[in-house]
């Protein structure tokens, strides 16, 4: 006796369920992304280069830890003062205030970094920001500052570390300073 094996109705809906999850999903990936149904077969064609922007402030993050940390009101600039040019808006992290001058790190457009100074007085000689170029390499000075005193103020990325008799000391995080009046 020879029996043929039929499926259930359960079995059969199931798969008819499947299925038309199956379609609606293949139709659904032809329709997303903004393309109408009417669309030509090009605008469904997979993209051949892709160019990924990476966020600046990340980037800048890579080699200065401070700015990986959330942003918090006593990391506000003055109101009067907007920071750099290219800096990345609530990137700028306070690190330090030394003797009434507030120092900040701040991410920059390209992922560069700033380092922001600023004093109680609005004409200040301590009120003055420098900024980086886009490339930041890993524990070294990135830029730095010379006042009309022989007063170097440098940002430097994490691990830094200086050696002999005239090196830099450390401020604060990624804040050094050196005393070249001497030179």
């Amino acid at each position: 006796m020879n029996r043929t094996t039929r499926p259930t109705r359960t079995a059969t809906a199931t798969f008819a369920v499947g299925l038309a999850l199956a379609a609606t999903t293949v139709l659904a990936g032809c329709t997303a992304g903004g393309s109408s149904p009417d669309a030509s077969p090009a605008a469904h064609r997979k993209a051949t280069s892709v160019e990924v922007t990476a966020d600046p402030a990340s980037v800048a993050a890579e080699h200065f830890a401070v700015l990986s940390r959330p942003f918090a009101a006593s990391d506000a600039l003055p109101d009067d003062d907007p920071g750099p040019e290219h800096m990345v808006p609530n990137s700028q992290r306070l690190v330090a205030t030394v003797h009434g001058t507030k120092y900040w790190i701040a991410a920059t457009d390209g992922g560069g970094v700033a380092l922001i100074s600023r004093n109680r007085g609005a004409d200040s000689a301590e009120n003055w920001s420098v900024s980086s170029g886009e490339e930041v390499a890993e524990a070294s000075v990135v830029t730095s500052m010379l006042d009309d005193s022989g007063h170097q103020t440098a940002l430097v990325s994490d691990g830094y570390t200086a050696s002999g008799a005239d090196a830099m000391h450390e401020v604060a995080t990624n804040v050094w300073t050196a005393d070249l009046s001497a030179d």
